[in-house]
């Protein structure tokens, strides 16, 4: 009878399918550098808010994140969602591209900066992007999990690095009374408002991040997004939205 068992878990065993790997297809991630305070930002941000939600409709993978900076806090108003973790990100990036710091400043898959507004050059972009081969990405699959204090997130590559792994807890949309600055007397509207972000640097091929989970926001008004970068020029080879 134990010969039998161990038969029987051998051969179940042996036809055990192996975990499915992502696939890999073109992605599109939007960086966009804004702050309440500055008054040209405000049609960078409608503009981003457009392009994601007509991707999403179509089903694109077009995914937007928008980093409110500090540096334009000492001009009367200061944005609630900046953070001078994200100006850091935004100087980054301009000494890699040769770029000069200005907002409204969008980042393109880690590779090209426009100005945020250009509605109609971010859209020729997205469509070279989308045009690349599935083989120049790499696939991203996860899960998150939530309780009251934080948000962990699991997360898994279809190929080895070497990647740098950013994993964004995004507010879907604020609503924000601007009482001071260049946009007093407005209510500014922001979509995917980079509340929480890490990045692992040397990253494996899966792994878990945990962020603190902010309580004034439900599940419903936050989502996740993992994306990958080279670690060599910091190009974006693979994104998901959890």
């Amino acid at each position: 009878m134990n010969y039998l068992l161990t038969f029987l878990a051998l051969f179940g065993t042996a036809f055990t399918k192996s975990p499915v790997k992502p696939a890999s297809q073109p992605v599109v991630v939007l960086e966009l550098f804004t702050s309440q305070g500055c008054s040209s930002c405000p049609a960078a941000d409608r503009a981003l808010q457009a392009i994601t939600q007509q991707a999403a409709r179509s089903g694109q993978k077009v995914y937007g994140l928008s980093f409110h900076v500090d540096y334009w806090n000492r001009l009367g108003w200061q944005d609630p969602f900046s953070n001078k973790l994200f100006t850091d990100r935004q100087r980054q990036y301009d000494r890699v591209l040769n770029s000069k710091t200005y907002t409204p400043q969008l980042i393109i898959n880690g590779r090209q900066d426009v100005i945020g507004g250009q509605k109609g050059k971010i859209e020729q972009a997205i469509q070279a992007i989308q045009q690349q081969p599935a083989s120049a990405f790499v696939g991203v699959d996860g899960s998150v999990a939530r309780d009251t204090k934080q948000v962990t997130v699991h997360y898994a590559l279809s190929a080895a690095g070497p990647y740098r792994v950013n994993v964004a807890l995004v507010q879907k949309e604020a609503r924000t009374e601007v009482r001071n600055g260049e946009n007093s007397g407005r209510t500014l509207v922001n979509t995917n408002v980079v509340r929480q972000f890490k990045t692992i640097d040397k990253a494996e091929q899966s792994g878990s991040v945990t962020l603190p989970l902010l309580t004034s926001l439900t599940s419903d008004e936050t989502v996740v997004l993992v994306y990958v970068q080279r670690t060599d020029n910091g190009q974006v080879v693979g994104a998901k939205q959890l």
